[in-house]
């Protein structure tokens, strides 16, 4: 009988990159005279991080937690003409927030509102009025859904990409001629190693199906020898060995076949789907009933899937051939006279 299969304990591995500083485009609005626009902006083009996907070479993916970890900064400018006359100003406030999303996740930094206002001459100074704030940061680790595990797989990369969305307003007091606002984000401290994403990767090595408990050993049989006609069953024993330890994928026997189902060769064996745990052995039984003079041989073949978590990603199948994944080769005789 197959044995209850616990889950394995994945192991993990994790990639990692840095980003240098980068901004993002400008966003703008405009006034003219004592009217105000306010600009609605989409998403502003920004950069994509790429880091490694995960090679289903080296096991079956179960689970994979993304990281990002960054400063970003919003700058307002602001500009116009209001005459050379005190007291007419030009104020640009813009509200932004900065994301980082990959497939199925997405970090998102607090809203950030800048304004700065300029009067005078100085509003000339187009754009030479800025502010900035620097309190927000786009930081966290967040679980990525079952769903999207199999974005992570293959042997290239997969990308953070980040942008800003948000809004930019411009406005101006009574006699100002004209303004300009424009803002931006930027993302990242100007020190690189300070800008990280990662993905930590989560797995299970393969099963490894075995007749034998120290070596893989995919082939076999059983021989009954010759035996006399309605001598009675005879019955040989043979076990299957899942190879590996407690971070091994289970096996499930999905299907047996056999060459010819003779009638006299009966097992135990039957399919299970709850999984063999790695380095755990099932024991089972073959017997033979000499009812007919005559070679018996029947080929069993047992077909297997890895055992892991739903959603998982790169398990494989196995096959192992004897009389249980073998061949029986069994000869029956009449006793002789005397």
């Amino acid at each position: 009988m197959a044995s209850a299969a616990m889950a394995g304990t994945p192991l993990t591995t994790t990639v990692s990159t840095t980003q240098a500083r980068f901004t993002t485009n400008l966003q703008t609005a405009s006034v003219n005279a004592s009217s105000s626009t306010f600009t609605a902006i989409g998403s502003s083009p920004g950069t994509t991080v790429n880091v490694a996907q995960f090679n289903t070479n080296t096991g079956i993916l179960v689970g994979a937690r993304a990281t990002v970890n960054t400063s970003v900064f919003t700058t307002a400018q602001v500009g116009g003409s209001t005459g050379g006359t005190g007291g007419r100003t030009v104020t640009a406030d813009a509200t932004q927030t900065g994301s980082a999303t990959i497939a199925g996740v997405t970090f998102d930094s607090t809203p950030q509102t800048v304004s700065r206002s300029c009067s005078g001459g100085n509003c000339a100074n187009s754009p030479g009025n800025t502010a900035t704030s620097t309190t927000a940061t786009i930081s966290g680790t967040t679980a990525v859904p079952t769903a999207n595990l199999a974005a992570y797989t293959g042997t290239g990369t997969i990308g953070f990409a980040n942008a800003a969305t948000g809004s930019t307003r411009v406005t101006t007091n009574a006699n100002a001629a004209n303004g300009t606002a424009q803002s931006f984000m930027t993302f990242g401290s100007t020190t690189t190693a300070n800008n990280s994403y990662s993905i930590a990767y989560d797995y299970l090595n393969f099963a490894n199906p075995s007749f034998s408990t120290g070596s893989t050993v995919t082939s076999s049989s059983l021989n009954f020898g010759t035996l006399l006609i309605n001598s009675g069953l005879t019955t040989l024993n043979f076990s299957i060995t899942n190879i590996g330890n407690i971070n091994s994928a289970g096996l499930s026997l999905t299907s047996i076949s056999r060459s010819a189902n003779n009638s006299q060769l009966t097992s135990n064996i039957t399919t299970f789907s709850n999984g063999l745990d790695g380095g755990l052995t099932n024991n089972y039984s073959m017997t033979f009933d000499p009812l007919a003079v005559g070679a018996v041989n029947d080929i069993f073949t047992f077909n297997f899937i890895d055992f892991a978590p739903a959603g998982s990603v790169g398990a494989r199948s196995y096959q192992l051939t004897w009389p249980c994944l073998a061949t029986c080769s069994i000869r029956c005789r009449n006793r002789p006279a005397g």
